[in-house]
């Protein structure tokens, strides 16, 4: 093989691996979350939430559809029925995992993984608590269950139209 053609193949493939590696961003669909939820009118009025009422909402029946997590482009929960949950991983979107759900109130649920990850070991379970929802935008707090000590936090969602 001579020089020109090594170079050649050289230069190609170091094209390819940057239009690859940073031309990402021209590639995938970008969503705009970033919005605030006043100004963003909600489709299905059946999960318009008043804000006063809010304390007395029992979320298990009002919780429907696909909610991205503030920052990200496709992680999130998809609320299937009251009783089953898709949690969305934003490195592999495509590969989303089921999760059984108990309510333990009107506002709290214990959200168990239904895939086994391990024979040996039970699954793993996430309590959450449902802080506020206005229609769009749900925050939910996560109560740590993990080993170790973590902080319980509250994560911002918001519902994809």
């Amino acid at each position: 093989m001579n020089s020109k053609t090594l170079i050649t193949i050289l230069l190609i493939g170091v094209i390819f691996f940057a239009l690859g590696f940073f031309g990402k961003d021209f590639y995938q669909k970008k969503q705009k979350i970033e919005v605030p939820a006043s100004k963003t009118p909600v489709e299905n009025p059946k999960q318009t939430v008043d804000k006063k009422s809010n304390q007395d909402t029992d979320f298990s029946k009002i919780l429907k559809g696909k909610f991205i997590l503030k920052g990200a482009d496709y992680a999130g929960f998809d609320f299937v029925d009251n009783q089953t949950i898709t949690w969305t991983n934003e490195m592999f979107p495509m590969d989303p995992d089921t999760m059984r759900v108990k309510w333990i109130d009107e506002r709290t649920f214990v959200a168990t993984f239904t895939q086994k990850v391990n024979e040996d070991c039970p699954p793993s379970n996430w309590i959450r608590k449902i802080e506020s929802y206005d229609g769009y935008q749900l925050v939910i707090r996560n109560y740590w269950t993990g080993w170790g000590e973590s902080p319980d936090t509250s994560e911002v969602f918001y519902k994809e139209n």
